[in-house]
């Protein structure tokens, strides 16, 4: 009887002991997917633009500025994987549809930027980015529009609720719940999470943000479940719009979505320019 308690407990402990490590190996290898090779540049799609190196905490970090003829700057938040090389092409319909500038910068750890990613590292990133879009860049905090997509919807949040907290909107793009609830998703629905270090909270922060909250979310998207992305943005404060997009995957919702997407990013934009959608902080 004692023996066979004992190989429960060891057994217990062993489950245990391999969950955390589990856990952490998710936190340094499943999350980050930086590449460095820059295989295209706004140059190469027929843009002017800035090449730009600004300080981090602890790192130099690298950017595009792609300047347009509208008053209004997107500062880019990109997913997990890739760098910004590969959102220029969302970047040059933007600036094509919506005449705003673009400010793309890559996290620690990706493309030109030195460094290793963490989530406190990304955090930190964004706002030396809005420093110098702001403060060197001289681009009003009002026309800011705050854009995260997947991961970088959680380094968004977390942005407008510290440096800022005065950005005209925010859109994010393919939103999940938090890191939490994603690990679940990924093993089987054992509670990793309960051991990482990683806490990404989107629907536990948002209720805070106190700006105009665009949401978009592919209905089809195989990466982060479109429900996740509905329970982001029921938790969100108005005033708040949400765009499902029919047949859209985690990253072409652009592509798909067509009008609709664009539509909705020019209705942020407008009710940005309206005096009565300010929201006092």
């Amino acid at each position: 009887m004692v023996k066979s308690l004992m190989n429960i407990v060891i057994g217990a402990v062993f489950l245990l002991f391999s969950l955390f490590l589990l856990a952490r190996w998710q936190e340094r290898v499943g999350l980050f997917f930086p590449t460095r090779d820059l295989y295209k540049s706004p140059a190469s799609e027929g843009l002017s633009f800035e090449d730009v190196h600004f300080k981090s905490v602890g790192n130099e970090l690298h950017a595009w500025y792609i300047p347009a003829s509208g008053g209004q700057t997107v500062l880019w938040m990109h997913g997990n994987a890739g760098n910004i090389a590969d959102r220029l092409d969302q970047a040059v319909q933007m600036k094509k549809t919506l005449g705003v500038s673009s400010f793309m910068f890559d996290y620690r750890g990706y493309g030109r930027s030195g460094g290793r990613p963490s989530e406190a590292g990304l955090y930190q990133d964004a706002d030396a980015a809005l420093k110098w879009l702001t403060e060197t860049r001289g681009v009003h905090p009002r026309n800011v529009i705050l854009y995260g997509h997947s991961l970088g919807t959680a380094v968004t949040v977390d942005l407008a609720l510290g440096g800022g907290r005065d950005a005209g909107g925010m859109v994010l793009e393919s939103p999940f719940t938090n890191a939490a609830d994603m690990a679940r998703r990924i093993y089987f629905g054992l509670p990793v999470g309960l051991i990482m270090s990683l806490k990404l909270d989107n629907i536990g922060r948002i209720g805070d943000v106190k700006m105009p909250i665009l949401v978009i979310h592919g209905v089809s998207d195989t990466v982060i479940p479109f429900a996740m992305g509905k329970q982001v943005f029921d938790a969100a404060p108005e005033p708040k719009t949400f765009l499902p997009i029919a047949g859209g995957d985690h990253s072409d919702c652009y592509i798909v979505g067509r009008e609709a997407y664009w539509s909705a990013w020019k209705g942020l934009l407008e009710q940005i320019q309206d005096p009565k959608s300010k929201i006092e902080n």
